[in-house]
């Protein structure tokens, strides 16, 4: 497609959308303020996001001041800008330790893998057109599982065990894929079943591992690592991350009208000159590369994906670009809650995953009324 072209498209999706959110009634605006009320779709979204960044900026600060040391915030703040200006060091270098490679790391990673997991959710339920959609529906989670547990038996070191899991979530992902295009002629229905047949054969070879896994120290590191957790999280795997979720999110952003029209369905979005298989593609492609490396360093994390693009939808309405962004700042901010709330019981980690399972599903069991009305 030609840039004239480009801009004439977009111009149609955008004018579009905007129409369809002018005449839209406010989502249940009756309980709302007159002054919410009144404000635009787009100024309801430029809000939202003021809002979710004031107290993500708010919860980050916060989340350094939990945990056995105690460390005020005015020391964070000069620890923190210690590493980029000139700061006459006053703290212990023990406390220097624990807030730049134990919290920083682990509040940072949160916030990525909590955002990666709600935008690839957003994406996948937007490509599928199903509300119940995860960012594991083509057997990311069961690859990645599969691919841990392998290095572990074999007593990989945490980095191995990384790679290993990043590398089968990849597989299983093209495996999918591969079945969708030989058996379904590319169809959307026979991808998902693909990633069911896929996940099965996973999560079986992951059984016979656990069943030769040494029962004193692999088979536990392995069920540990499948429920979640970001207590092994250091710098490193920030900047393994941050470049990996820059470009899909980017991906994402720059196909953001192309997906807008495919959301009306492939039809319609053929008409108006998308390229619908280039477009799966880039969702499925970007997607898979947050969701990957997300398992990959926090393992098995569940209901983020799901529940959280359903909290998004309902914040910032039906645009996508809107759906992403605010997905990505409300997963980071939740999954940052939760690890905060792990953080802050004393003498035991309880599992990332247990704990967003626990939190996700009355959450997800309240949204299902609303959920029926608008997505049928």
């Amino acid at each position: 497609m030609s840039a004239p072209g480009s801009i004439v498209f977009a111009s149609r999706i955008e004018g579009g959308e905007s129409r369809r959110e002018a005449d839209a009634p406010a989502g249940g605006g009756h309980g709302r303020p007159a002054w919410l009320r009144n404000l635009s779709a787009a100024q309801r979204f430029r809000l939202t996001v003021v809002v979710l960044l004031a107290v993500l900026l708010v919860a980050f600060v916060t989340s350094f001041l939990i945990g056995r040391y105690s460390i005020s915030v005015s020391m964070v703040i000069d620890i923190l800008l210690s590493k980029v200006a000139t700061v006459e060091q006053y703290w212990e270098e023990t406390l220097g330790v624990v807030v730049l490679d134990v919290r920083l790391p682990r509040i940072v990673l949160a916030i990525l893998v909590g955002g990666a997991l709600s935008a690839s959710g957003a994406s996948y339920q937007t490509l599928f057109k199903n509300p119940l959609v995860s960012p594991d529906i083509l057997g990311v989670s069961a690859g990645a599982g599969f691919g841990a547990a392998l290095a572990m038996i074999n007593n990989a070191n945490w980095v191995v065990i990384q790679g290993s899991a990043f590398l089968f979530g990849l597989v299983a992902v093209i495996m999918a894929y591969a079945i969708a295009n030989l058996f379904g002629g590319k169809s959307i229905t026979v991808l998902i079943l693909g990633g069911i047949v896929v996940s099965s054969l996973f999560q079986a070879m992951l059984s016979i591992i656990k069943t030769l896994a040494d029962t004193e120290n692999q088979l536990p590191s392995i069920t540990f690592w499948l429920m979640g957790s970001l207590g092994r999280g250091v710098n490193r795997d920030v900047l393994v991350m941050l470049p990996a979720l820059a470009v899909s999110m980017l991906m994402l952003v720059l196909f953001r009208h192309h997906i807008n029209a495919l959301a009306a369905g492939e039809d319609e979005a053929r008409t108006m000159g998308v390229n619908v298989t280039l477009v799966k593609a880039v969702i499925v492609t970007a997607s898979t590369l947050m969701t990957v490396c997300a398992v990959s360093i926090a393992g098995i994390v569940g209901w983020v994906g799901l529940v959280i693009p359903h909290l998004a939808r309902m914040l910032s309405g039906a645009h996508y670009s809107r759906i992403l962004i605010v997905s990505f700042l409300l997963g980071g901010l939740f999954l940052l809650c939760v690890d905060n709330i792990i953080r802050g019981v004393p003498d035991v980690e309880v599992p990332l995953g247990v704990l967003t399972a626990i939190i996700g599903t009355p959450i997800f069991a309240v949204l299902l009324p609303r959920l029926r009305q608008g997505w049928t």
